[in-house]
């Protein structure tokens, strides 16, 4: 489970920076209309990790989740999008063990003061 408490803030442009990098995409593929299943993939996986890791800003760490219109909006989608990728990706991390690997590795670089210093270097 993610301890929420020991973590800095994160926001959803982290999280999408990260997920395109990690799949390979342009963060502006996550947000397009495509449905192609490596993209879709990608935007899943995204979504879930805002929903688990980013939060309002300037939240506690204990402080309620992104909320499903805040990511869906992110992601230019509806927030019933947002539901079903977060189910998809919980049913899938408990089902594949790889893809579970992937998602902790994911969370680690977020939570990491190291990982955030790699992404202002991008960003510049």
């Amino acid at each position: 489970m993610i301890d929420k408490t020991r973590m800095r803030p994160i926001s959803i442009r982290e999280v999408q920076a990260l997920v395109a990098r990690e799949f390979r995409l342009d963060s502006a593929e996550l947000s397009a209309p495509t449905r192609r299943q490596h993209a879709a993939c990608a935007r899943h996986v995204a979504m879930y990790l805002s929903r688990e890791l980013a939060g309002p800003p300037h939240r506690r760490p204990d402080a309620a989740a992104a909320s499903f219109s805040r990511i869906a909006r992110a992601f230019c989608r509806n927030h019933t999008t947002v539901i079903h990728a977060c189910a998809a990706v919980a049913r899938r991390r408990s089902a594949d063990g790889g893809f579970a690997r992937l998602l902790d590795r994911l969370i680690g670089q977020l939570a990491s003061p190291a990982g955030a210093k790699s992404e202002e270097k991008e960003a510049v």
